[in-house]
């Protein structure tokens, strides 16, 4: 048995093609009302017809009273039917127009109108000020579903309410923003257009996160920073855990006040090392990472500044972009595992060694050397080959310190009390230090050395050197100078601000290390083939030179001794300098 109203004429199978090919999205509604207006005409039209929806509403001049529509039932029918018809029409007419005017960002050329691309917030800068005038701004990176990049920017009043608009990993649409090419000189082989958006851009939110940037990186590892050290035309894009911070600190510079606080960053490898936040990083990301801290916020840190703080650290810079927990296949592998070994991270944490200097980033199997003549105040710092001597020195070998910075204080021995410089609280601790000097063939310079590596030239610990100054004693030391004089040490040093009072530059020791005997007299690499120091240069290293091997120190000792009693600046940016308390040196006379 066959049911009328289901089978269709040739013009049925027409209306339908037609609907579905105007917008699929009608064919649902379409059925429920051939289903109605077919029960509506089976007995009003001619018998041959009674199967045809579409003669049913379309044979508009064998039936005119349905025409005028006194029959409502069928009247909405053929009304919806033509909305149905033409309205699908117009809408793909102004979809299809809209979608012809969206451009992925490689298509987008400077100057072009009309235009609307899809892209995700890659990165959000800081806003800073343009060099040598008062305008503001502040930089974006967007890419599209195909990688491609483009720098968006926002100029002055614009950045209060346009920035807002956009946040990292989200997607949008915007729409006609004024297109430029970014001047030669400050092109990046990903970045050349330039999108500046101001307050007439349009800008809409396009649902759903992308699950992964279709991005790549390139990262330098932890063991390869020192190559970018102190230079202020290279950066580092790197990629790490945050595993804590220390206190935050306000510095005052240039009678300008910043805030920096330092973070615990961690490889795969166990390494770590030291990021400091500045300001509006400190603000902004730096507050996200605090707030997450207990989930270990992965990080990817994009034209970091390498400086040479505990040998290897790293620093924001003012075109630096922090990514926080970014959408990438890595970050979600290095936060697993970093989830998958709490128990060494906590140990970490725990040794605190990361505020010590760390060899393994800082020094190279084929490290360079530099003649100690050759060493400048203007060098970051320097590797020397050297020995070292401090018998000739009159001095206490100890000073002492906060025990959780390191910085001298006045607070008697394990007396709790609230450091002026890292404002937290803690017992006051002897640390070893002590003044040497560095020669090699070629000159001498003057020296300081702390903490560990104090105590294991001295062979004393910082506690047994206060407990031989308090008891009025010297501590035995024939054996260690005599041994010193046979031994020659890969050292790494730092120039102090201060200066000595004969007016020569000090410095600090951050790493030493004794070379074996075979390479005591390795070649020198990078060195000038000859070497010419002036007359009085020539003097000064002859008088140091004999005045440490033996010869008559009382001269070198009245100089050194002068200089312990002067009240000493410390360079704010060095933790391990630390004025010397020389109250009770007479003592040792």
């Amino acid at each position: 048995m066959v049911i009328p109203f289901l089978s269709f004429s040739t013009a049925d199978f027409l209306l339908i093609i037609i609907m579905i090919c105007g917008n699929c999205a009608f064919a649902p509604l379409f059925s429920l009302f051939y289903c109605s207006c077919s029960f509506a005409r089976q007995k009003e039209l001619p018998h041959k017809h009674h199967s045809s929806f579409s003669l049913a509403i379309l044979n508009l001049p064998s039936f005119p009273v349905y025409w005028f529509g006194f029959n409502l039932h069928c009247c909405y029918s053929r009304c919806f039917l033509l909305l149905l018809l033409f309205g699908s029409v117009v809408l793909n007419f102004f979809v299809q127009a809209e979608m012809s005017n969206l451009l992925p960002i490689g298509d987008i050329m400077p100057d072009m109108k009309n235009w609307s691309c899809i892209i995700t917030v890659q990165e959000k800068q800081q806003v800073t000020d343009s060099m040598g005038t008062p305008t503001k701004k502040q930089k974006f990176v967007f890419y599209d579903s195909e990688g491609s990049k483009v720098e968006g920017i926002i100029f002055n009043a614009d950045i209060l309410r346009m920035s807002p608009m956009l946040q990292v990993y989200k997607r949008y649409k915007i729409s006609n923003a004024d297109v430029r090419t970014i001047p030669l000189k400050f092109q990046t082989a990903e970045l050349t257009k330039q999108w500046v958006i101001t307050s007439k851009t349009v800008i809409d939110e396009v649902d759903g996160d992308e699950d992964i940037m279709p991005i790549q990186f390139a990262f330098t590892k932890f063991a390869d920073l020192a190559e970018y050290m102190d230079d202020r035309s290279k950066s580092v894009d790197v990629l790490g855990v945050v595993i804590s911070s220390l206190a935050m600190k306000t510095i005052t510079k240039n009678s300008k006040q910043s805030s920096v606080q330092k973070f615990v960053l961690l490889n795969e490898e166990s390494q770590t090392v030291l990021l400091s936040l500045w300001d509006d990083f400190l603000n902004n990301e730096g507050q996200v990472i605090l707030n997450n801290m207990q989930s270990y916020p992965v990080i990817i840190g994009r034209r970091l500044k390498v400086n040479n703080y505990n040998g290897v650290s790293l620093s924001t810079w003012f075109d630096s972009a922090l990514l926080v927990d970014p959408p990438i296949q890595e970050a979600r592998q290095l936060k697993n595992w970093a989830m998958r070994n709490t128990k060494s991270i906590a140990e970490i944490i725990d040794a605190k060694s990361y505020i010590k200097y760390n060899p393994a980033l800082s020094l190279k199997g084929d490290q360079k050397t530099t003649l100690i003549c050759n060493v400048t105040p203007s060098q970051k710092t320097a590797w020397v080959k050297a020995k070292l001597s401090f018998e000739h020195i009159f001095q206490k070998y100890w000073y002492m310190s906060c025990a959780k910075c390191y910085q001298a204080t006045a607070a008697d021995y394990e007396i709790e009390f609230t450091c002026n410089s890292c404002k937290e609280k803690g017992a006051a601790m002897p640390r070893c230090r002590f003044d040497i000097d560095l020669s090699d063939d070629s000159g001498v310079i003057p020296a300081s050395i702390f903490g560990d590596l104090a105590e294991t030239i001295l062979t004393f610990t910082g506690l047994e050197a206060m407990d031989h100054f308090n008891q009025n004693l010297e501590l035995p030391l024939e054996f260690v100078h005599a041994q010193l004089k046979t031994k020659t040490f890969l050292v790494h040093i730092k120039p102090v601000q201060t200066q000595l009072a004969d007016a020569r530059q000090r410095y600090t020791v951050l790493y030493c290390s004794e070379l074996e005997p075979q390479f005591d007299c390795a070649r020198l690499t990078n060195e000038p083939k000859s070497v010419s120091l002036s007359t009085d240069r020539q003097t000064e290293n002859e008088q140091l030179l004999t005045a440490g091997h033996g010869g008559s120190s009382s001269k070198v000792r009245l100089r050194l001794s002068q200089k312990f009693d002067e009240t000493e600046t410390v360079d704010t940016s060095d933790l391990d300098s630390p004025d010397a308390d020389s109250k009770k040196k007479a003592k040792l006379g």
